[in-house]
């Protein structure tokens, strides 16, 4: 009886030709990594404009050219005593019995915020972060705000939050301030909320930014908020920013990176699964065998054990002449 194969999923594909497949996959991937670059079609411009060496040092991957230093902006002091003045931090300490932790900001605590403002516009940026710590952890603020009131904090935050207030009447004539929220390597995922009285250039006002800025400033209380019907609480400190040399060019960067790698991480496991797919739809050989009812009797007589053939025959002939 001749085998036959079964094969319940069709017809199978080779080990080669899946590898092929796969390779196939990964080349059109780079084809297309390749066209999606706009350097690639310069060429195709009208206007040749003159490039940097191409030998030029990259920065986190962008295209090569020189690297600017971040805009500063004008500074504008005001004239007055701060904190390293004995007589002006000994009267701003009595006024810190007013202020309440983990609360809202109050209008009788506006005093201290004001003046804290004020302490962080009297020195150049440049001295405010000599004189800064640089090493207070977000769970420090948050475990032991009386202990860092008033002091200076320097910190790097990653800003994903600018908003714009219009103030009432101050002391220091200020008609608008700046609220930027942000998170340091530190905190993770518990943001920090600094005051500015100028935003640095390039940082933009909305509720889904991405900068990264160097603080310098006050650390006032710990203000609380709600989010999605939660309270929580950050710390809320006041001073003055400059952009980081990183903020505009390395998270795009490292964002495009992260994505190349998961596409081509993605068409390797999805090659190996076909090929995986593949072997694991091989059978084995199926019989298919008749079933003695569907198998037709033999036509020959059966001789008992013992018998005559002889007899036999000639009964079958006389049988088949009889009348």
């Amino acid at each position: 009886m001749r085998r036959r194969l079964a094969r319940p999923f069709g017809q199978s594909i080779s080990g080669s030709r899946a590898v092929s497949l796969l390779m196939l996959l990964i080349v059109l991937w780079m084809v297309f990594d390749w066209t999606r670059r706009p350097a690639t079609w310069k060429w195709l411009a009208d206007d040749h404009i003159d490039q940097p060496d191409a030998s030029a040092e990259s920065v986190d991957g962008l295209p090569h050219g020189p690297v600017l230093p971040p805009i500063e902006a004008k500074e504008e002091l005001v004239p007055g005593p701060n904190d390293k003045d004995p007589a002006e931090a000994a009267d701003l300490k009595k006024k810190f019995e007013l202020i309440r932790d983990r609360i809202a900001l109050r209008p009788g605590e506006m005093s201290v915020y004001w003046q804290l403002m004020k302490w962080s516009r009297t020195e150049p940026l440049a001295a405010l972060r000599k004189r800064a710590a640089k090493d207070v952890a977000f769970s420090q603020l948050w475990e032991d705000p009386g202990r860092y009131r008033g002091k200076l904090v320097r910190l790097k935050l990653h800003v994903r939050r600018v908003l714009r207030y219009e103030t009432e009447e101050n002391p220091l004539g200020i008609k608008t301030v700046y609220e930027a929220w942000g998170w340091t390597d530190d905190s993770k995922s518990f943001p920090y909320v600094v005051v500015l009285a100028d935003l640095p250039p390039g940082l933009k006002v909305g509720t889904d930014v991405r900068g990264e800025i160097d603080f310098t400033g006050y650390f006032f209380k710990v203000m609380a908020y709600t989010a999605f019907d939660v309270a929580r609480g950050a710390p809320l400190l006041v001073g003055r920013a400059r952009l980081s040399s990183s903020s505009a060019q390395s998270k795009p960067a490292s964002s495009a990176a992260f994505m190349d790698t998961l596409l081509i991480g993605a068409c390797c496991v999805i090659g190996f699964a076909v090929v995986f797919l593949f072997y694991s739809r091989r059978r084995k050989p199926v019989q298919f065998h008749l079933s003695r009812a569907n198998i037709a009797a033999p036509d020959f007589d059966v001789v008992p054990p013992g018998g005559d053939s002889g007899t036999t025959e000639s009964a079958a002939k006389d049988s088949e002449f009889s009348p």
